[in-house]
This record gives structure tokens, sequence and C-alpha cells, in this order.
């Protein structure tokens, strides 16, 4: 069983207790319990089966820790195979994309980054067809808050001239003004797009070429992210068991 919890995959084994008509009843795990209630729905992955089967939540047992599941749906088999951990920004963050033939920036929110890329959003209204094509050529600048760059100055902590020579790559966010925001810039190019039109908005995730400096900074912020998501879980399961109480 698989959720996709603020980007990351919450993943447990699980087995079929009962077969209805058309619904099946599973054993879960706390924490996939917790995903299952504020989620309403899951993957489940079967080696038998060349794809996943989405499925939607019907009812819960908090007791017996099971979940009954029907309206199923085969989708792509790469849900959940990520080969980088991607997180979801806790607090809405702007990024700056150029794309490749365009000769000013874009503003867009950041939905999730990894060691390796990052995605953006597009309001339908917004969306720029012409230039987000698979294999179009960007720079993407991306400001990440002060608590990433705080743990960075830790990791590289040597003297004050070194130190300037460590902060060349890294400038003031030009959109934001001097808040301390560490400051990254990388190349790249536009791998997917992905229309939402229930949110009426454009998923567009890029491949990016991060140098060493900047894969530090965005490895920090992905680890800190990471730890805060599943805590946040843990909350929210410890609350949800509260109920049955």
């Amino acid at each position: 069983m698989l959720n996709i919890y603020k980007g990351l995959p919450i993943s447990y084994e699980t087995s079929i207790d009962s077969i209805g008509d058309s619904e099946i009843q599973m054993r879960s795990n706390k924490h996939q319990i917790a995903c299952l209630y504020y989620q309403g729905e899951s993957y489940l992955q079967v080696e038998e089966l060349p794809f996943i089967i989405r499925s939607q939540v019907m009812s819960l047992n908090l007791a017996k820790e099971n979940a009954i599941f029907s309206n199923f749906e085969a989708v792509k088999n790469n849900i959940g195979s990520r080969g980088q951990i991607r997180v979801e920004p806790n607090e809405p963050l702007i990024v700056a994309i150029q794309f490749n033939g365009s000769a000013s920036e874009i503003l867009a929110p950041l939905a999730d980054i990894s060691a390796g890329g990052a995605s953006v959003y597009f309001e339908t209204y917004m969306f720029p067809a012409r230039l987000s094509q698979p294999g179009t050529g960007l720079t993407m600048t991306i400001s990440l808050p002060d608590s990433a760059s705080q743990k960075l100055k830790k990791l590289t902590q040597k003297p004050s001239v070194e130190n300037r020579k460590l902060s060349m790559p890294l400038r003031t966010n030009p959109h934001e003004g001097q808040d301390g925001n560490i400051v990254i810039t990388a190349r790249g190019m536009v791998i997917a797009v992905h229309p939402e039109f229930h949110l009426k908005r454009y998923r567009v995730s890029a491949k990016l070429f991060f140098k060493d400096l900047s894969r530090t900074v965005i490895l920090q912020y992905i680890s800190q992210r990471q730890s805060e998501i599943i805590q946040d879980l843990r909350v929210l399961s410890d609350e949800l068991y509260s109920l049955k109480k």
C-alpha cells in the first residue's frame, strides 16, 4: 500500500482480509491509516500485476487497523518509483524560471524539489504552453528559507576569507530583497508537464544540474523537510488514534 504524503512515499506491506463484489478489506499500519484518513485514497502494488491500482477509501476501522477500498482503476507504474526523495515546501516558495528562447523570467510557486530537479505550478491562465515543452532548456532560481542556510553555515564554517569564497555562488534573491535566504541558480530542462484541471493549474517538472555547493544546500533542505514531514505524519497519526479512546 502506497501513499505520497507531502512528496514522501509512505509504503507498508499489507494483506487482504476479505473480498466483496466491489470492494476489498485490507489491514494497514498506523501511519498508513493516517494517510488514508486524510487523503481518502491509496495506491496498491501487487507483484503479479503489471500496473498499480488506485483505490478510494470507503471506511476505516481504527481499532482493527483495517480499511475498506473500492472504485479501483489502473494507473501508470511509475508512481512511488522515484530514484530520489522529493519534498514539498512547508511554506510557499516562489522560483524564477527563464526558458531558453525567452528574454524574461516567469515566477511560479515551487511544488516539490529533489537533488536532481524540481516541479512548479502554473495556473491555467498563466501557463506558458509554447515554452513548457519537454526538452526545453531553462534556468531556475530557487530561494530557500533561512533554516537551510543556517545549517549550511555550520557545515562550512571556516576562516573569514574562505567563507567569502564559499558565499560567491550564492546571491541575494533579486525578487525578494535582502531577506537572508540562500539563493541557488541552476540550469536544466523540462522533462514532464501534467495538467491538473480540477485545480485549474499545470505541474511542470524539470531536471536540474546543481553545482556541488548548491547540491549541499538542497540536500540539507531535503533532509530537514523529510524530518519535518515524518514528524508531522506522526502527530497526525497520534491525533487520529486519540479519537478512538
